[in-house]
C-alpha cells in the first residue's frame, strides 16, 4: 500500500471538515460508555486521541506505516497496530465496539464487507458497530454533495472508481445486508450527507 506522504499534516488539513464530527463521535462513545473501542483503519489515531483523553480504553489498526507513525506523537498515543483491516490479529469478540470513519467508501464493495465482517468478528455479542462515512439521499444539501465529489474526484484512478461505486450501491445500509447487525441509531452530519450508522452486533 502506498504511504501518505502528507501524514504528517493530515489532521491539520482535515481538521475543519472532520473536527465536528469527532466530536458527536465522542458524545455518542460517551452516552453508550463503552468499556473498549476499536478504530479500524485509523489513520493518524486522532479519533482515539480525543477517546483516550475522555477514559476510554482504546486501540486501532491501519496499514499505513506514515499514519501510525504520527498516531504515536504528542499526548494519549494509542496502541495502534499495522494491519490489514479485512484480517485483523484479535481474537473474536475482543471489543465491546469497532469504528471506522471514511474508511469504506474507498475500497471495493468486496475488500469494504470483509472489513465489516472482521469488525463483526471482533466485537462481542450485543455490542456496536459504528460506521461513519458519506451517505447521499433526498434530504442531501447539494451543496454538500457537490463539495464531496469534488473533493472524491481530486483523489482519482481507483479512489473515486470505489467512491462513485459506494454512492451507486447505496452506502453503509446496503454493505451490510445480511449481516448479524440491527440498526440502533443513525445519525446526521455535514448537512446531511454524511451518517454515524450505529448497529447492535447480534451474533
Amino acid at each position: 500500500m502506498a504511504e501518505y506522504s502528507i501524514a504528517p499534516f493530515y489532521d491539520l488539513l482535515l481538521y475543519p471538515f472532520v473536527h465536528s464530527l469527532r466530536l458527536k463521535l465522542l458524545q455518542l462513545c460517551l452516552e453508550q460508555n463503552y468499556s473498549s473501542i476499536l478504530d479500524v483503519c485509523c489513520g493518524t489515531g486522532q479519533q482515539l486521541k480525543i477517546l483516550g483523553k475522555h477514559g476510554f480504553e482504546v486501540y486501532g489498526v491501519d496499514l499505513s506505516e506514515e499514519m501510525l507513525r504520527v498516531s504515536q506523537k504528542g499526548p494519549y498515543a494509542p496502541e495502534c497496530l499495522l494491519q490489514d483491516a479485512s484480517a485483523m490479529s484479535f481474537s473474536s469478540d475482543s471489543f465491546a465496539a469497532s469504528m471506522t470513519t471514511f474508511a469504506l467508501h474507498e475500497k471495493p464493495k468486496e475488500i469494504a464487507q470483509a472489513i465489516i465482517s472482521e469488525m463483526i468478528r471482533v466485537v462481542q455479542p450485543g455490542g456496536h458497530l459504528i460506521m461513519t462515512d458519506f451517505h447521499f439521499h433526498n434530504a442531501s444539501s447539494r451543496y454538500s454533495k457537490s463539495l464531496i465529489r469534488a473533493i472524491e474526484w481530486t483523489a482519482g484512478g481507483e479512489h473515486y472508481r470505489n467512491f462513485k461505486d459506494y454512492i451507486s450501491l447505496g452506502g453503509v445500509p446496503q454493505l451490510i445486508e445480511g449481516l448479524p447487525l440491527v440498526p440502533v441509531k443513525t445519525i446526521a452530519a455535514g448537512l446531511n450527507s454524511i451518517g454515524i450508522f450505529v448497529y447492535e452486533v447480534t451474533n
